[in-house]
């Protein structure tokens, strides 16, 4: 018996619908259909094997076919000149007074 480790995730609103459904429908709790639903054989990389560097170095392409990963990357940085602006401004106030 492998020791249960809590996780949260974010589904689809039809996944969590067929979810409810299948739950209802079979004597089991969720996480435990949630749990034996996933295959294991499709993980990007293997938990426990080789080091870390292996794990990130086969980890490194799951986001190769994300389409918006540059707009969210993108959003991210002009929000975060937006906040530096907004402090710098802050900052000169402060010290001409």
């Amino acid at each position: 018996m492998y020791k249960m480790v809590r996780k949260q995730v974010f589904i689809a609103a039809e996944l969590n619908r067929r979810l409810k459904a299948h739950a209802t429908a079979y004597p089991m709790p969720r996480s435990s259909a949630v749990a034996s639903s996933m295959c294991w054989s499709k993980l990007p990389f293997r938990v426990g094997e080789g080091n870390w560097k292996d794990a990130w170095r086969q980890a490194a392409g799951m986001w190769a076919d994300f389409d918006e990963i540059d707009e969210i990357i993108a959003a991210r940085r002009k929000r975060n000149r937006q906040r530096r602006e907004r402090l710098r401004k802050q900052m000169q106030g402060r010290s001409s007074q």
